[in-house]
């Protein structure tokens, strides 16, 4: 094991997030922690209980924030309709869970994203997670998108 490493975006003035910089995270249960120490033990529960440590990321950073307001995380014509959208002000859910995650990383909160293809593999993630101080817990499916509660 290789230890807890939350993953922060470069802080680079030279380098402009693009597209491909932040992808949707189609099977994956994505959640808000506050702290480090909470983004730690969440990781910790994660990886002990059964998920790899590459199948659990934690970001942070204001770097991380600007990457996801960058991004619509979609590619091709589905990108491109997001872009319309959001031009003129039309909000989805996708959208919405897109905006709430990034404000949380500019107020300096952690996201903690964990893939998991299988039902019982999502709720045990959301458990764990909720267990840990996570909020805001979520499964992002290919078509659609569900809060996870205890």
């Amino acid at each position: 094991m290789s230890g807890f490493h939350p993953h922060r975006h470069p802080e680079s003035k030279s380098a402009t997030p693009t597209a491909d910089a932040v992808r949707y995270p189609t099977n994956h249960v994505v959640a808000i922690v506050d702290t480090a120490d909470q983004a730690r033990a969440a990781w910790t529960a994660l990886t002990g209980a059964a998920f790899l440590e590459s199948e659990v990321t934690v970001t942070y950073g204001q770097a991380a924030a600007e990457a996801v307001a960058a991004a619509t995380g979609r590619s091709g014509l589905t990108n491109l309709a997001m872009r319309v959208a959001e031009r003129f002000g039309v909000v989805d859910d996708e959208m919405a869970m897109k905006e709430r995650y990034e404000q949380a990383l500019k107020e300096g909160h952690f996201v903690v994203a964990v893939l998991a293809p299988t039902e019982e593999r999502k709720e045990l993630a959301g458990r764990l997670l909720r267990d840990h101080g996570a909020r805001f817990v979520h499964y992002m499916g290919r078509f659609s998108i569900e809060p996870l509660r205890g």
